[in-house]
């Protein structure tokens, strides 16, 4: 019953930490799960469950590998995976890190003007920024602390804003001149949610799963997948009551600033902190890549920091739209990289470090 319990709660904080990683200014805000899921109407909700059956498993997937392989650094996984082109391998994995984490800063920086107006426009993504370097200076153990903070804050909010879109006026005219009725690209979008968030953030879970044991990892795919579905389809709910939103950076913030002052700063305080929490979860994975080839880890995570705060002038809309689906792509390819290579392996045999 001790070992029952123990695994449980380990799966516990495991999936708090998956869910943290992988949550996002893009989906913290709803604008990812708009884009992803919510602009394909009533199919979005079976394609909610296949992808969760779909997560499941790739993060299971990829905590095994980190348990089997001993995965520390980034350099190490992707000489496993990819032998003879790790090196490129690395590089496209830091890019694409690098533009998500631009990403963050750039979704910081469209809540603090939603919050405090044009003045305090740019003081979004530099505030996160210096809170993400020196998380990251703190290390891996601090880090994983910072995110679990976000899990409770995340399903309270969608919660009480789903609960008072029930029992408030309904309203389904606007959305329903927005939906697209493309089954195929819904199943595609799907797919490209779960490969993509799973590329970014897949030497985090893989570490995570270092040195836990295979039903802790069961579990915190459970947990993991459980948190994310409960948000996904409450957020979906909430787009559809209200419908307008859609057009807002942060569809979440405009939708509780429009039901109540306070859940307002409520909803800015959470998907600030899910901004930050795989803000700082990017900045360790670049961090940790190039401080295999240059060392001297607090000097690259500021230069880090600000070459990304200078990049998201792109803008956070621009980015989710033009930058994601190109994530996707990559991540399909990881996961097919790592799946070979789990299938490869004796069944009982756990492989030392590289």
């Amino acid at each position: 019953m001790f070992i029952v319990k123990t695994n449980l709660k380990s799966g516990f904080i495991c999936g708090c930490i998956i869910f943290a990683t992988i949550i996002g200014a893009g989906f913290a805000s709803g604008k990812e799960v708009w884009y992803y899921f919510a602009r394909y109407g009533a199919i979005s909700y079976p394609m909610i469950v296949v992808m969760g059956l779909l997560f499941f498993v790739l993060c299971f997937l990829c905590l095994e590998f980190g348990r089997r392989f001993e995965i520390n650094a980034v350099k190490q996984m992707n000489l496993i995976l990819f032998k003879k082109l790790s090196f490129l391998a690395e590089l496209i994995l830091c890019l694409s890190n690098f533009i998500i984490l631009s990403t963050m800063f750039a979704g910081a920086d469209s809540l603090f003007f939603e919050s405090f107006g044009a003045s305090f426009y740019r003081f979004g993504g530099i505030f996160t920024a210096i809170v993400s370097i020196i998380v990251v200076w703190l290390g891996f153990k601090k880090l994983i602390k910072v995110n679990l903070v976000i899990v409770p804050g995340m399903l309270i909010l969608v919660l009480i804003i789903l609960t008072n879109c029930i029992f408030g006026d309904l309203n389904f005219d606007i959305l329903s001149t927005n939906i697209e009725h493309n089954i195929l690209y819904a199943c595609l979008n799907s797919v490209s949610f779960i490969v993509s968030n799973l590329f970014f953030g897949g030497f985090m879970i893989a570490k995570l799963g270092n040195g836990a044991s295979k039903k802790v990892n069961l579990w915190g795919s459970f947990f993991g997948t459980l948190f994310m579905l409960v948000c996904i389809f409450c957020m979906v709910t909430i787009l559809y009551y209200n419908p307008s939103s859609f057009a807002y950076d942060m569809p979440l913030v405009f939708v509780a600033n429009s039901q109540n002052f306070v859940l307002g700063i409520f909803a800015k305080l959470v998907v600030w902190l899910g901004i930050a929490t795989t803000a700082i979860s990017l900045l360790y994975q670049i961090v940790n890549w190039l401080e295999s080839y240059f060392g001297k880890h607090k000097i690259i995570g500021i230069l880090v920091s600000i070459l990304a705060i200078l990049f998201s002038n792109i803008g956070f809309d621009a980015m989710i739209n033009y930058f994601y689906p190109l994530l996707g792509f990559f991540g399909f390819v990881f996961m097919i990289f790592m799946s070979k290579r789990m299938a490869s392996l004796p069944k009982y045999i756990t492989i030392n470090k590289v």
